[in-house]
């Protein structure tokens, strides 16, 4: 009996050296490749800021809903930084918003680029000038430009804007991109040689995940997805305990895992991600270049309901039927492995971030062909009805009305549905669409029938999507017909309320009456507490002025101008929600 432990044990080593030398080799051959398919310019762009780039952000990190499409230069805290035109070339689109990029500046380049620079205080004076002009002509604080292609050509290296907070951004920080041209798919920044950060430290891996594909898969004996903790560093990273671990017909596998970097304590994204069973490459994911189009998808790359429970992403090896993401690389039977024999095997995974400094987990599997006398009683089909990915779904009870585009859902998969009563604040019952841990790819339609409201409250009826400890979210408020109507891309659950709460309007620095001769601006402060700010106008002695918005500060400022004017000025600021409540703020200044 040694003997033949001994000869199956030796068996397993040599199966498992010649398993690393076909994965070295088969690496070595895709570094090859995309060394030779790497056409990027090493020295023709310049980085946008002075000094170390120091990165709390990293290209195609997994954010909520999309991949991240650039990366994130640190500003030491603090706004105002310069910021340099990375390369010659040319101001295509200028764009000031309250959210998203917040003030953000494009330059297109000679060499089919274009660069992005997000979240920006203000611009240069000259763009300053162009754009503040634009915004009076349209009476917009929110604008988006797009100047012809010789109006605002651009210097390698000269300032044309000031780092700042705005829009989405949750703290101070330079937000770049590079995309291509012909395209507009942001590429990994740090592609190009000349923009480099300082990194040594090899990613770090957390987590481990096990997935059973079906009903007849088993994983340490149990129909269910089993997580295992990772400890170690570098090539040492192996699963906390070494457990023994059993797997009978199909699965899949996930994996958490961050890139550290010198000088920051950020966990940032990760490059490449590669999985191996023995000496055969099942799944491979590459953030190189992204597409808008297809961002979404991330959804389907995660294990979703994990992160909607945990907070924790996990990268799943199976690619779900209608998953079009184009990260993906050599992936092998949908990422999906089938156990089905008495073997053991040898599994690998092997993280590298941008820099090839990389890291590798190594742990057994050992195949069984299972026991159905073993194996959990399978749960009985309840379902309302079949939603098939690739078709029009269309549900009605009660009186709500679903329409689910086809390609909505990344699989096929039981829809389960249910409904009570509200409280006194709902006029609907609460219907909850499945759950919220089903991701949504496209939009749907969602039509709900009011079971009661005052007349005189018609108006102020909308579609919210309910949240943890009371909370809600607007989703719509259109009304065909005795319905309101709306478009969504979460499930969960629903219910009609009414909004008839006017915004509020704090004065911050004025009041009736006052001599503001001694400072440079007027501010106040806005904020609506059931369905948010849909718009606000501001106004002098009846003319419009500029006031921007910081939305998370709640924030209204305007910096005087020739608007202005010597005397008397009556300031009006006009704010309205998403269902038109207004508020309105008045006072006479001296000046």
């Amino acid at each position: 009996m040694r003997s033949i432990m001994a000869s199956k044990t030796k068996h397993i080593r040599v199966k498992s050296q010649f398993g690393i030398l076909i994965i070295t080799l088969l690496l070595a051959a895709i570094s090859s490749l995309n060394a030779q398919n790497n056409n990027y310019p090493p020295d023709y762009f310049i980085p946008p800021l002075d000094g170390q780039l120091l990165l709390s952000g990293t290209f195609g990190e997994l954010r909520s809903n999309h991949f991240h499409a650039g990366i994130d230069i640190k500003t030491g805290g603090a706004e105002g930084k310069p910021v340099y035109a990375i390369a010659d070339g040319y101001i295509s689109r200028i764009k000031v918003s309250t959210g998203g990029y917040g003030k953000a500046l494009y330059i297109t380049h000679a060499n089919g680029y274009v660069s992005v620079y997000g979240h920006l205080q203000r611009f240069n004076d000259t763009l300053q000038k162009y754009i503040r002009n634009y915004q009076y002509e349209k009476e917009r604080f929110v604008v988006e430009k797009f100047p012809a292609k010789d109006e605002l050509l651009v210097k390698k290296g000269k300032l044309i804007a000031y780092s700042g907070n705005t829009g989405g951004s949750t703290a101070p920080h330079l937000h770049f991109e590079i995309r291509e041209e012909s395209t507009q798919h942001p590429v990994n920044p740090l592609l190009f040689k000349s923009i480099g950060v300082t990194d040594f430290y090899r990613p770090k891996i957390h987590e481990v995940a096990i997935y059973p594909v079906d009903g007849d898969a088993l994983i340490n004996g149990k129909n269910d997805t089993v997580f295992f903790r990772v400890g170690g560093w570098g090539e040492g990273h192996y699963l906390t305990g070494k457990p023994k671990i059993t797997v009978s017909g199909k699965a899949s596998f996930g994996i958490r895992c961050h890139d550290p970097m010198n000088d920051v304590p950020n966990k940032n994204g990760v490059y490449t991600i590669d999985f191996f069973r023995d000496s055969t490459w099942i799944f491979g994911l590459e953030m190189d270049k992204i597409s808008f189009a297809t961002t979404r998808y991330l959804n389907s790359l995660i294990d979703y309901g994990y992160f909607k429970k945990k907070k924790r992403r996990v990268v799943r090896t199976q690619v779900d039927t209608n998953n079009r993401l184009l990260n993906y690389r050599g992936v092998l039977s949908n990422g999906i492995m089938e156990f089905s024999d008495s073997a053991v095997y040898q599994m690998k995974y092997l993280v590298k971030d941008v820099y090839g400094n990389t890291s590798k987990l190594d742990f057994e599997i050992r195949s069984s062909i299972g026991d159905s006398a073993d194996r959990d009683i399978k749960v009985v089909r309840n379902s309302d009805t079949r939603f098939q990915y690739n078709k029009i779904n269309k549900f009605e009870k009660d009186d709500i009305r679903l329409s689910f585009p086809a390609n909505a859902f990344y699989r096929s998969f039981d829809f389960q549905f249910s409904s009570k009563a509200g409280d006194s604040s709902q006029y609907s019952l609460i219907y909850t669409l499945h759950n919220k841990y089903t991701p949504v790819q496209k939009s749907f339609s969602i039509s709900i029938k009011p079971t009661h409201y005052p007349e005189k409250s018609r108006g102020q009826l909308y579609i919210a999507v309910l949240g943890n400890n009371g909370s809600n979210w607007y989703i719509g408020s259109k009304w065909e017909r005795d319905r309101i109507t709306a478009k969504s891309r979460l499930l969960g659950k629903y219910v009609v309320m009414a909004d008839t709460i006017n915004p509020e309007i704090e004065a911050v620095n004025v009041y009736d009456g006052k001599d503001i001769s001694g400072q440079t601006s007027i501010k106040v402060k806005i904020r609506d507490r059931e369905t948010g700010i849909k718009r606000f106008r501001a106004t002098l002695n009846d003319r419009w002025i500029l006031m921007e918005y910081e939305s998370k500060k709640r924030l209204l400022f305007y910096n005087f101008d020739d608007r202005l004017t010597k005397g008397e000025n009556n300031l009006k600021v006009v704010v309205s929600d998403l269902l038109g409540n207004e508020t309105v703020y008045e006072a006479l200044l001296m000046y």
